[in-house]
């Protein structure tokens, strides 16, 4: 397990603990309505901060598994609109023909 794995293991289980004891011994509330529109509000901002970095990780580390994004080589010409074909890879600039234009 990486270390950032063990941290986050870490930091969700003090949150849970301290959810737990939260919801255990809840101390007397005496709070107007603007002051629990704000903690709410801020719960809410930090749930979406949260899941946003947990699926951008998520993601990140899948496109770092996949390959490399697929090359597609195309010629247009009168006879064929266009014509198209997958890649390996980059073509060498000396592979390439130079075609010189005639006067």
């Amino acid at each position: 397990m990486t270390p950032h794995g063990r941290l986050l293991r870490l930091v969700a289980t003090a949150l849970v603990v301290v959810l737990a004891v939260g919801l255990a011994a809840p101390a007397r509330a005496e709070a107007d309505i603007l002051t629990t529109l704000a903690i709410v509000s801020l719960v809410v901002a930090g749930v979406i901060i949260v899941v946003y970095l947990v699926v951008a990780n998520v993601k990140g580390s899948k496109m770092q598994a996949e390959e490399a994004p697929a090359m597609v080589a195309c010629i247009e010409s009168d006879a064929s609109p266009r014509n198209c074909w997958p890649m390996a890879g980059p073509v060498p600039a000396a592979a390439v023909p130079q075609i010189e234009p005639q006067s």
